[in-house]
């Protein structure tokens, strides 16, 4: 079946938002998709939810792993098993307003030269209640080269306007897509953006929901299982798989950008001291764990003690 648009739905034990997902989803005004919904071996009732879901719409295909692939490996799947030209990652617990579609399409009719096209990102709280919180919107992207995309999207916090934007199938093809780490989605961004621009589509709304089990508010060995359930140890090496991640990006894609340039804007990036503080703790946490531990608390009670004192947020380390 030839559709333009597919969306892949990853999940794991999302009982508690996936319908209310999905339903978003089905009532969206362009219906030319296909929904394909991933399964990492949920034990509550996902399976139940989908498959009623499917059973009422031709579009919805679910399928089921037979064993936890990790967030990155379910996220792949969902594109590997698609194949419309337009792709875009649905998370199971946010909602999208129904001229999403309609116009992320239109905007990447209308420029054969980007490559994702994002919404406006709102929040909602777990109950579906709007929250205080917008996404900040990326600098323009327009005229800049892929280097300069690049130099943005590696310093670049909060893109999940982005990452659950509307893609280019034929560029994500060219990608390594997720890895086996927590904050490969960065990466990936980051790699996306050295093929082509990013363009925003103010008139499409992501409602991101915030909840105590979201991602972001795990602990890191959480987020480490969330992305391999063979994991062992407590060091998850976040940051140093990403930097390892980017700099096979930059060789990988160096007919876009000269490999020293983008080097160089990685070399910067990291010059950051909360960016160097993460790497040394994940360096002790190769060989002491505890320590690893007891330095982060010093650290973020520093950053806290700070905080308080000049009234602006910290960073997490």
């Amino acid at each position: 079946m030839s559709v333009r648009v597919s969306l892949g739905l990853p999940v794991y034990n999302g009982e508690n938002f996936i319908a209310e997902a999905i339903q978003s989803l089905l009532d969206q005004d362009f219906e030319d998709f296909e929904l394909i919904i991933t399964d990492n071996a949920s034990t509550d009732r996902t399976a139940e939810i989908c498959q009623s879901f499917a059973e009422r719409d031709a579009r919805i295909c679910y399928f089921r792993n037979t064993r936890n692939l990790g967030a990155g490996g379910n996220f792949n799947r969902a594109f590997n098993l698609s194949c419309g030209t337009y792709f875009k990652w649905c998370a199971h617990d946010d909602l999208i307003s129904a001229n999403f579609l309609t116009d992320t399409v239109n905007a990447l009719d209308e420029d054969a030269d980007a490559v994702i096209a994002y919404p406006t990102l709102l929040g909602i709280d777990r109950y579906g209640a709007m929250t205080a919180y917008q996404e900040r919107d990326l600098p323009n992207m327009r005229n800049l080269p892929p280097g300069s995309r690049f130099r943005i999207l590696i310093a670049a916090h909060g893109c999940d306007a982005a990452m659950f934007g509307l893609w280019r199938r034929s560029s994500l093809v060219q990608t390594c897509l997720h890895e086996p780490y927590y904050g490969s989605d960065c990466a990936l961004l980051a790699e996306m953006a050295l093929l082509g621009k990013f363009v925003r589509v103010p008139s499409a709304i992501l409602y991101s929901r915030d909840h105590p089990t979201r991602s972001v508010n795990l602990h890191s060995s959480e987020r480490l299982l969330w992305h391999n359930q063979d994991a062992s140890g407590s060091n998850p090496f976040e940051l140093s798989s990403r930097l390892r991640h980017l700099v096979v990006i930059a060789y990988r894609h160096r007919r876009q950008a000269p490999v020293h340039h983008s080097l160089c804007h990685l070399a910067l990036w990291m010059l950051d001291p909360p960016l160097i503080g993460r790497l040394v703790l994940e360096g002790v946490g190769a060989f002491s764990p505890r320590l690893r531990a007891k330095l982060r608390a010093i650290g973020l009670r520093a950053l806290t003690s700070i905080q308080g004192s000049s009234n602006q947020p910290s960073r997490r380390i």
